[in-house]
């Protein structure tokens, strides 16, 4: 964990906390807006390991590995009279914790942060589900203010289920 001062702390916090709250109330256009148009979102998949020491999340093989440019075809079908799975919505809440500056490149305007995340999802006939997971997102300064450019979601589950894959962490 890099020290880092309260203010700059508090910038990125608020600035993850706008941009889950974009997702919870289905503000996609404005979430997108968030993301740098470079935006990677990533989730590795989770593995079961004997040896404790191993790695819990395979490198280099993804449940979902997707651009900003396929995030907005993805939202654009939500957003039509088409996306029937989507219909009525679920409700979904974010919960952001734990903020950790992992790495704090003060000349170029970038920072890697740390995150928990506990998403409760909640669609009927299914039970209300919640799903934590660790993230680690890259955060840029732009003219424009903060901005997303890369996200890597670790979830805590051995094997996830539909509703846990089918979030935006």
């Amino acid at each position: 964990m890099i020290d880092v001062d309260t203010g700059l702390r508090t910038r990125l916090l608020d600035f993850l906390v706008e941009e889950s709250a974009a997702l919870d109330e289905r503000r996609y256009t404005d979430w997108l807006g968030l993301l740098t148009d470079d935006f990677v979102y990533e989730v590795p998949v989770p593995q079961s390991r004997e040896d404790p020491g191993m790695a819990q999340h395979a490198d280099g093989i993804y449940l979902a590995h997707e651009s900003k440019s396929f995030l907005t075809m993805r939202f654009t079908r939500v957003d039509s009279d088409y996306a029937w799975a989507e219909r009525p919505a679920a409700f979904i809440r974010h919960f952001v914790s734990n903020l950790r500056v992992l790495d704090a490149g003060a000349r170029d305007g970038r920072w890697t942060v740390g995150t928990n995340v506990l998403v409760a999802r909640s669609r009927l006939p299914e039970a209300t589900s919640l799903s934590s997971a660790g993230r680690h997102d890259v955060i840029v300064e732009t003219p424009d203010g903060l901005r997303l450019q890369h996200r890597t979601v670790y979830l805590d589950s051995e094997l996830p289920n539909d509703s846990q894959t089918s979030v935006i962490y």
